[in-house]
């Protein structure tokens, strides 16, 4: 029977620390979310094939994506499969026909290529009756979670997540905290858009051996600003969303964010990716709606809202000022992860 498995999508709202200087790398917090998605189908089939048919399937590396992370979860996981396959078998003789049906954007910040490999990764390990690995071994398996773990985990768990960051001798790092979030609290993303009257607008987040790069050239967080953002986490952010205080949450969540943000000025230019993204920031403060920011590199920006009369107010005064330069897409919190379903 043909597997279909269907994933979130992953908010995140900035790191705690970049460098080794405060002992731990990276880490933060995020949260999953309903839409996009990211769904696979599988069916067996004589010889591997798979194809990309999401809608911006055309000119999208997506499919060599998906292909890569079967490769690795092959190599990972194929001695547990049923002989003759193991493995060492050629990637062509894995008898599984693969469809991307829906896909998440790639490289605008919500997570797509963690969402596309360990979709992939769950839909042969169901197809194939193998048994359930932790989201860490999957993590390892497919090679993602080098920086931020909270879409591996929220691919399985859903929520909101806290990442404790990773030592040298980490290939995963731990997450400390996860919760249910509000889904009451509605979510819009804006998505800037590249257009004559808007050049600014950054077409795709770092990504690949920029993104690499960029990092070597980030000064190392000091082991007092690793504390700061840990504390803000710790003493506004979770408590005001156990409280469902959502001004307490907004204003935290943004203080958090733009300080995360500074973190990559030297390679931004700014706290944010582009000037189209920070006026799209500052309108949506201006609007009194706090929880607001850059999700990863960018260039998507997301807003959360007490409730929708509110949102729509926000969004309305977006589209009224920028026009044709974003796409508005209004989602909510994802506290399930991936489901997996056999048609």
């Amino acid at each position: 029977m043909p597997v279909t498995v269907s994933s979130p999508s992953r908010l995140h709202f900035g790191l705690f620390s970049v460098g080794q200087m405060a002992g731990r790398e990276f880490g933060g917090i995020g949260l999953m979310v309903q839409s996009p998605r990211t769904t696979i189908t599988l069916e067996p089939s004589d010889r591997f094939n798979l194809l990309d048919q999401s809608a911006d399937a055309a000119g999208c590396d997506r499919e060599s994506a998906a292909r890569q992370a079967v490769q690795k979860w092959l190599h990972h996981f194929g001695d547990l499969l049923p002989r003759p396959l193991s493995s060492a078998t050629p990637l062509e003789d894995l008898p599984v026909h693969i469809s991307i049906v829906q896909a998440c954007p790639r490289h605008n910040g919500l997570g797509s290529g963690t969402q596309l490999a360990i979709t992939v990764a769950l839909a042969l390990e169901h197809h194939f009756a193998l048994p359930s690995a932790k989201p860490h071994e999957m993590a390892i398996a497919t090679g993602r979670a080098g920086r931020s773990a909270i879409g591996t985990f929220g691919c399985f768990e859903g929520g909101f997540l806290v990442d404790r960051g990773k030592t040298p001798l980490e290939n995963v790092a731990p997450i400390d905290l996860r919760i249910d979030f509000p889904e009451h609290w509605p979510i819009a993303l804006v998505y800037p858009e590249a257009t004559p009257e808007m050049q600014p607008a950054t077409a795709a987040g770092l990504h690949g051996i920029e993104e690499i790069d960029a990092f070597k050239k980030i000064a190392p967080t000091t082991k007092s600003e690793l504390s700061e953002m840990r504390s803000l986490v710790k003493n506004q952010i979770v408590p005001s969303l156990v409280e469902e205080n959502y001004q307490g949450f907004g204003n935290a969540l943004q203080t958090f964010g733009r300080r995360s943000g500074d973190y990559f000025k030297s390679v931004q230019g700014g706290t944010f990716a582009s000037g189209h993204i920070e006026a799209i920031v500052e309108l949506i403060d201006r609007s009194g709606v706090p929880a607001v920011g850059q999700t990863s590199w960018g260039p998507c920006v997301f807003v959360i809202a007490p409730n929708m009369e509110q949102l729509k107010h926000c969004t309305d005064a977006i589209s009224k000022e920028f026009g044709p330069c974003v796409k508005i897409e209004y989602t909510r919190a994802d506290n399930r992860g991936a489901t997996i379903s056999r048609n």
